[in-house]
């Protein structure tokens, strides 16, 4: 019997792949018409179609596309405006067609940096970025010397701050790659983006309130709330990944756009810029460094490091003036000590910040110690209720936030002068005490450490320790007082102390019996007692060293399910011993 053969089966392919490959096909084709000859110019009309497209591989086709047709005109000056061109001139009607495509073209790659597919938004901004650099060459080629397309990229900056689908490859690729590595590109975001948050704010800069009566106008009316909080989110999310910035004018030495002339006295520019602006001058910043007793040298103001503190120091008022959320509010506090307050030219603008962040009470107040104290010490701020406020922080809620290890270490810094008051410290040390009663272990092994360093730093407060005070009764201290100079602390005792040592944790009582000995040890190094948690406690129970086993009372069983032990009577009435326990039987599996 002959077998019969098997049909072979065809694999079907999908009609809509199908057909964005023949589509991709076909935009290729197009950008070589455009490439070959300058009669398919029209070209770039069905191009700028197709990034309109539902498929994003199709929008990623006509993008690169369009970038690779329009780059090559715009290094050759094809696209910049005539200045006076006749009705007539055919010339120049063309230019200024390319122009508007190329504005549109500009307009729709900025619209894709607004999309949900990531896959979109980084070639994107790859291509914005790359324009920026090929306009600045070329307007640079214009001038004679240093240009930045800062049009073209203010654009970008705004269309990043208001972008609503704000991806985390996009923000990395932004910040990784461009904004904290080149000079350059931080220092004008810096620039627009303080200007577009105090024009969404109606707060504009005061060099903009000589602008026309139309600008005045647009800039008045303060924009949405939802506007506002996306602004705020983008604005701090970028930000907060500035972890470094230039501390000398030698270190500004990365540009994105060439490395401007120190000494270059060329001059500027002064025509039509191929970005989004209608004005005709190239906006600048002031060199504040100039020397006018000396010969005059002119320095690009890139390479001044005032002019970037000082966008620095516009980008993050403009910030601080947005509605913040309580998230950013605390992340904003964790770094203003470390990553804005030393960057600033005038680190007092933040005073008022930090001085209503200090009053708002709560984790906020703890968070804002150290950028106020920052300004205190080494920026010559007077707040004489410093040390008021800082005692009200000691109450029960501290013992559970999150940020007590951080608040304690603070703490450490700040009452770490001998020149404080003995009163005030004695203050300190009797609230942290009274405040071990009602605290979690946790918190104890960070308290009892904490004031025993306190009685080593300041000698004067000896006396707490051998104070009649045996209860609360008896104590003269007045816990309610707000006042720490007038809480009469030193008239008081440690019988808090001696109460600790009946803790039932044992970590607790055997700490707390340091002060029943001679203060001859050394201080206690604080952060060896700050992580400390319930977890980390029964941690160090369980695996601790034992000499050997515990003793018990009670014999072990030698099964889940044994059998009673019964005792046996003699013939002459004695009872005999008792029989030893044994497993029932059925369940010997459960014999331990």
């Amino acid at each position: 019997m002959a077998v019969a053969k098997r049909a072979r089966t065809e694999s079907k392919v999908d009609p809509s792949a199908k057909n964005i490959k023949d589509t991709i096909d076909h935009i290729r084709l197009l950008e070589r018409q455009v490439a070959e000859s300058k009669t398919h110019l029209n070209n770039i009309v069905t191009l700028l179609e197709f990034c309109e497209d539902d498929s994003p591989k199709v929008i990623h086709a006509a993008i690169h596309a369009l970038f690779r047709v329009l780059s090559p005109m715009l290094s050759r000056g094809e696209l910049q405006r005539p200045k006076k061109a006749a009705a007539e001139d055919k010339r120049a009607t063309v230019t200024l067609w390319l122009r508007d495509n190329y504005v549109k073209y500009l307009n729709r790659t900025c619209g894709i940096l607004n999309m949900p597919e990531a896959g979109l938004q980084i070639p994107a901004l790859k291509i914005l970025m790359d324009l920026v650099k090929l306009e600045s060459a070329y307007l640079g080629s214009l001038s004679g010397g240093h240009h930045f397309a800062n049009d073209l990229y203010a654009r970008i900056v705004e269309a990043l701050l208001n972008c609503s689908n704000m991806s985390q490859p996009l923000l990395s690729e932004f910040t990784e790659k461009y904004f904290s590595f080149y000079d350059d590109l931080r220092f004008y975001f810096l620039k627009n983006t303080a200007t577009i948050i105090n024009t969404a704010l109606g707060t504009p800069l005061k060099k903009d309130t000589r602008a026309p009566q139309s600008k005045k106008q647009k800039i008045s009316n303060r924009a949405a709330p939802e506007k506002l909080s996306l602004l705020l989110e983008n604005s701090f999310a970028i930000m907060e990944t500035l972890k470094t910035m230039p501390t000398e004018a030698k270190e500004l030495d990365e540009f994105w756009t060439g490395n401007p002339d120190p000494n270059g006295d060329k001059k500027e520019y002064t025509g039509d810029s191929l970005g989004f602006s209608d004005s005709e001058e190239d906006e600048t910043v002031e060199d504040l460094t100039r020397d006018t007793s000396a010969a005059p040298v002119k320095r690009h103001p890139l390479l001044t490091l005032l002019n970037h503190r000082r966008v620095f120091s516009d980008c993050w008022i403009a910030i601080l003036k947005l509605p913040f959320t309580t998230a950013i509010y605390k992340k904003t506090l964790l770094i203003v000590h470390k990553r804005i307050i030393p960057h600033l030219p005038q680190p007092t603008v933040l005073m008022d910040f930090l001085t209503d962040s200090y009053n708002a009470g709560g984790a906020v107040s703890l968070l804002s110690l150290k950028g106020l104290f920052v300004l205190i010490t080494e920026h010559n701020l007077d707040y004489p209720d410093f040390f008021k406020k800082l005692y009200m922080l000691f109450d029960r809620n501290l013992m559970h936030v999150k940020y007590r290890a951080r608040f304690f270490s603070q703490v450490d810094i700040f009452l770490s002068s001998p020149l404080l008051p003995a009163q005030l410290v004695a203050a300190f040390i009797k609230r942290m005490s009274r405040l071990s009663l009602s605290s979690p272990p946790a918190s104890i092994v960070i308290i009892i450490p904490f004031i025993y360093n306190l009685l080593k730093r300041h000698p004067t407060c000896m006396q707490l320790i051998h104070g009649k005070a045996g209860d609360e009764k008896s104590d003269l201290y007045d816990h309610a007082e707000e006042d720490p100079m007038k809480c009469h602390a030193l008239q008081s005792s440690l019988w808090e102390i001696q109460t600790l040592q009946n803790h039932f944790a044992p970590n607790v009582s055997t700490l707390a019996k340091i002060f029943n000995e001679q203060f001859t040890k050394p201080s206690y190094n604080l952060e060896d007692f700050l992580d400390h948690t319930y977890a980390t406690m029964f941690q160090n129970e369980i695996t601790k060293k034992r000499k050997g086993e515990a003793a018990l009372a009670v014999e072990a069983p030698k099964g889940l399910f044994i059998v009673s032990a019964e005792s046996t009577v003699t013939a002459g009435g004695d009872e005999d011993e008792e029989q030893e326990e044994r497993v029932v039987p059925g369940w010997e599996s459960w014999e331990f």
